[in-house]
């Protein structure tokens, strides 16, 4: 890994360690700013068309003008530069934040916008399974409204930076969301299946769940297989009687749920549905 780490900031390389930004920033002031968290991946930018499309919509639903450079073209060209000059070798983890410019308060004065890249490394050099089984809780004190501004990858993060906070104190391997009706949305970075005899269930997205790509992905893998898959609502009851519990996000692919509170959860079915996620890509490559 290179010594010094370089993001792109407009178009610009510039190093990572000096600030960019004034007190006005928008982002910083309002949060008013989306993000995807990208993964790179033997030199594959995985699911880059999924990202792209999942960022329009949101830019569209707050009223963000687009920006010229952020075409698939241009951000490909830009993410494998970072990655050649922070020398991540093909793997890392990529974070691109389009956020609106400065002026106004609550009310903006423009609707154009300015984005950030940041490519930083990643251990493993594909998807691996954990080991152990993750313990999970929930975290009850904040819940998350059920609305289209629950679904978006946005810089409002503070229901999960409480759920991270009660993640730590409670020394859990993961914490997950509740909405406003009590019912399951997520965990902190990830979305969250259950496997129940041979029916698999995840919140939709109207159970204010972010509207994940690789939640996404397993759901159409799944689907073209002729499984059984119930986009709905979960409860601690479901939760408590399901046969599999699993996590999903593009940085991990798929994390296995071993424990919550005295329910223990196997292992099988999570594992080969990372596998297929792998070959997939292993097939791509070839």
């Amino acid at each position: 890994m290179s010594s010094t780490l370089y993001i792109n900031h407009n178009g610009n390389i510039e190093d990572a360690s000096r600030p960019l930004f004034n007190a006005s920033n928008r982002a910083f002031r309002y949060g008013d700013a989306l993000f995807e968290t990208i993964r790179l991946m033997n030199g594959e930018i995985i699911y880059f068309e999924k990202h792209l499309n999942r960022l329009r919509k949101s830019m569209e639903l707050l009223g963000m003008n687009s920006h010229a450079d952020l075409t698939f073209h241009n951000l490909y060209l830009s993410i494998r530069h970072l990655d050649q000059v922070n020398k991540l070798k093909g793997n890392g983890r990529i974070r691109l934040e389009v956020f609106r410019n400065d002026g106004g308060l609550y009310t903006p004065q423009t609707n154009d916008v300015s984005y950030v890249i940041e490519a930083l490394p990643l251990e493993n050099r594909e998807y691996m399974l954990n080991e152990n089984g993750l313990r999970i809780e929930l975290y009850t004190e904040i819940q998350k409204p059920l609305s289209r501004l629950s679904n978006l990858k946005s810089s409002n993060s503070l229901y999960y930076v409480m759920a991270g906070l009660h993640k730590r104190k409670t020394g859990v391997g993961d914490c997950l969301v509740l909405n406003t009706h009590n019912r399951i949305a997520e965990a902190i970075s990830s979305n969250l299946f259950i496997l129940a005899g041979a029916k698999v269930i995840t919140p939709s997205l109207q159970e204010a769940c972010v509207s994940g790509v690789m939640r996404e992905t397993v759901i159409e893998m799944l689907r073209s297989e002729g499984r059984d898959v119930t986009e709905g609502s979960i409860n601690v009851e479901q939760l408590l009687a399901a046969d599999e519990v699993f996590l999903t996000d593009v940085i991990h692919g798929i994390r296995w749920v071993g424990a919550f509170r005295n329910k223990r959860y196997f292992n099988l079915f999570s594992r080969k549905l990372l596998q297929q996620i792998k070959s997939l890509h292993e097939i791509k490559k070839a």
